[in-house]
C-alpha cells in the first residue's frame, strides 16, 4: 500500500521488483495513488485510490484479494488501520520508536511486523519490509523500475539537450523569487531544457519565454526526454526519482533546514549526483553551488 503521489511510489518500485523475484508465483496488489498507477501497472496489479478512500474502503480492498500479507509502504494513519483491519496473518510496517512513544504503541497493534527503517535511504526502507516478509537481510535492491518503450524515445527524439531543469514554483520558497531563479537559470554553462509539468505549464511559459519548453504529459516519455539529458536540474519533487530511474546524473536542490534528514532519505538513487542546499535568502550562493556542481556533473559525464 502506498497512498502518496508520484515520487514515493517510484521510490517503491524495487520492493515490488524484489517480491516478484523471491515470490515468483504470487499475487501482487498495489493500493496506490493515481498519479503514481503508471509505474506500478508493468509489476503488479493496481487499484486506485485517492484521498476520498477511508481506511474501512481501503480494508475490503484488502480483504478481497485475500491478501496473506499487506505491506503498508506509507505512514498515514489511514494506511496502518487498513493494514490492521485487512485480516492479513502479515502486516508489515514501520516503527517510529520510542521518540513518538503513542505511534509505537499503535504499530504495535497495527502491524505483526515492524522494521525501524532508520538512516537509511527511502528505497532501502521499503526493501527492508520485503526483507522482514522474506526472513532474510541484506537482499540487493535493484534500480527504480520505469522503461520507457520504443514509442517513447521515439517522441523524445524531438527534444534532444545537453542540460535540462526542471521549471517550477517550488523553486520559489524561502524568500526566493522568479528573478533569482532567471539567475540560476542564466548562469548554467549553457542554455538549458525547461521541463514543467502541464499545471505549470502557463508559469514557466510567462517567465521563461527565451526557453525551449518541454511539457511532460506522459511519464514515460518525460523519462525518455531525460535520458537524452547529459546533466538534469531540479528542486526536490519527484522528477528527481524519474531521472535516477534513467541513471541521468542529476543536481537535486535541497532546503538547508532538516537538509540531514532529508537528503539521506531522498537523495537520487542509484545514480551519478550533487546535492545543493539552499538556504534561507542567499540567492548568489545558491546560483554558485549550482553553477558548480552542474560543472563537476558534466566534466564527468565526459
Amino acid at each position: 500500500m502506498r497512498l502518496d503521489a508520484l515520487g514515493d511510489t517510484l521510490l517503491t518500485t524495487p520492493a515490488v521488483a524484489m517480491l516478484r523475484e523471491h515470490l515468483p508465483q504470487a499475487e501482487i496488489l498495489a493500493l496506490t495513488h493515481p498519479a503514481g498507477s503508471a509505474v506500478m501497472r508493468p509489476l503488479c496489479q493496481v487499484e486506485e485510490v485517492s484521498a476520498d478512500h477511508g481506511w474501512r474502503d481501503l480494508a475490503a480492498r484488502l480483504r478481497a484479494f485475500r491478501a496473506d500479507a499487506v505491506l503498508c509502504c506509507c505512514e498515514k494513519r489511514r494506511a496502518a488501520l487498513a493494514t490492521w483491519a485487512s485480516g492479513a496473518p502479515q502486516r508489515l510496517g514501520f516503527d517510529p520508536s520510542w521518540a513518538q512513544p503513542l505511534k509505537k504503541l499503535v504499530s504495535q497493534v497495527f502491524f505483526s511486523d515492524c522494521v525501524a527503517g532508520v538512516g537509511v535511504h527511502e528505497t532501502e526502507r521499503y526493501a527492508q519490509l520485503v526483507e522482514a516478509l522474506l526472513g532474510q537481510k541484506a537482499l540487493q535492491v535493484p534500480p527504480i523500475q520505469l522503461q520507457p518503450g520504443a514509442q517513447h524515445y521515439q517522441a523524445a527524439g524531438d527534444w534532444r539537450a545537453e542540460l535540462g531543469i526542471q521549471l517550477t514554483p517550488k523553486w520559489c520558497r524561502f524568500g526566493y523569487t522568479v528573478q533569482h531563479l532567471r539567475q540560476w537559470v542564466a548562469a548554467l554553462p549553457e542554455k538549458p531544457l525547461g521541463l514543467v509539468g502541464p499545471a505549470e505549464e502557463d508559469w514557466a511559459r510567462a517567465h521563461f519565454p527565451d526557453l525551449r519548453l518541454y511539457c511532460s504529459r506522459d511519464l514515460f516519455e518525460y523519462a525518455a526526454v531525460l535520458e537524452g539529458l547529459r546533466v538534469f536540474v531540479t528542486i526536490d519533487t519527484g522528477a528527481a526519482h524519474v531521472a535516477a530511474a534513467r541513471g541521468v546524473p542529476t543536481v537535486d536542490v535541497f532546503p538547508q533546514e532538516n537538509s540531514d534528514f532529508c537528503v539521506s532519505r531522498w537523495r537520487p538513487w542509484q545514480c551519478p549526483h550533487e546535492i545543493v542546499l539552499q538556504p534561507p535568502g542567499s540567492g548568489e550562493a545558491v546560483g554558485l553551488a549550482l553553477g558548480e556542481a552542474v560543472q563537476r556533473l558534466w566534466n564527468a559525464a565526459g
